[in-house]
């Protein structure tokens, strides 16, 4: 592919990303981290044997990969789901750069970071265009031996994953997708929020608010069952008290 320019563009709360341009689509990367950008690093294939699919969530479009220089990092293809999902899997309407799923997310995820929130380093995010629509695809830092929320329903946890809300909803973030498998545990029990594709800043209001923690309930009933509603429960009680801390 034909390499166009490369420019160091501004990013939320001040952060620095560089883009670089080939016919036809682009990427913003971390120069701190990505020292050759190219839009291969895009392709699982690229990077061999150390790349391996994700187990769970990820519509079958997500790797975890070693970077050159040693981060290790998780790719995401971006997929349609549902119904329309099965018509055109990969490919979203063109209606400008900006706009991409994946320089959106990116954007999102660098302000959430700056603002002090645990959410994993966006890396790159690249788009393709083909005709009227495009294909994108992310990469962000992975964390280390974290397990998704989803297989560890431990009493203990609600709390740290309820902080993570909390704090996220006071930065003034909606989350699109907020279920059990996008939030991650770490080896400390410190909880991650992962997956900010459709979600958005500017500050939330308590319908919004409301409806992430709707949609995490069904996610805990769907993935568990009655133990799935008693952990809910007391994720729900923990959020009340970590949301009124931060109004008071």
């Amino acid at each position: 592919m034909k390499a166009e320019a490369t420019a160091q563009v501004a990013a939320p709360a001040g952060a620095q990303a560089v883009r670089h341009a080939w016919r036809g689509g682009a990427m913003l990367y971390d120069p701190a981290v990505i020292t050759q950008p190219d839009p291969a690093l895009f392709d699982p294939a690229t990077h061999g044997e150390h790349a391996r699919p994700v187990g769970a969530g990820g519509r079958q479009a997500a790797w975890f990969l070693s970077l050159p220089g040693g981060t290790q990092a998780a790719l995401r293809h971006y997929r349609r789901g549902g119904l329309v999902g099965k018509l055109v899997r990969a490919t979203y309407v063109w209606t400008g750069e900006s706009d991409t799923r994946a320089f959106a997310e990116f954007r999102l995820m660098a302000e959430l970071r700056d603002a002090g929130l645990a959410v994993p380093r966006p890396l790159a995010a690249g788009y393709w265009r083909h005709g009227l629509g495009y294909r994108a695809a992310l990469l962000t830092e992975r964390i280390p031996d974290a397990q998704p929320l989803a297989l560890r329903l431990e009493d203990a946890l609600c709390e740290p994953a309820a902080q993570a809300i909390a704090d996220m909803h006071a930065a003034g973030a909606w989350h699109a997708d907020l279920n059990l498998y996008n939030i991650l545990i770490d080896r400390q029990n410190q909880a991650w929020l992962i997956d900010f594709d459709r979600g958005r800043g500017g500050g939330v209001d308590a319908a919004a608010r409301q409806g992430n923690l709707a949609r995490l309930r069904r996610s805990c009933e769907k993935v568990a069952g009655a133990r799935g509603v008693a952990f809910w429960a007391l994720l729900a009680r923990s959020y009340e008290a970590a949301w009124r801390a931060r109004q008071g």
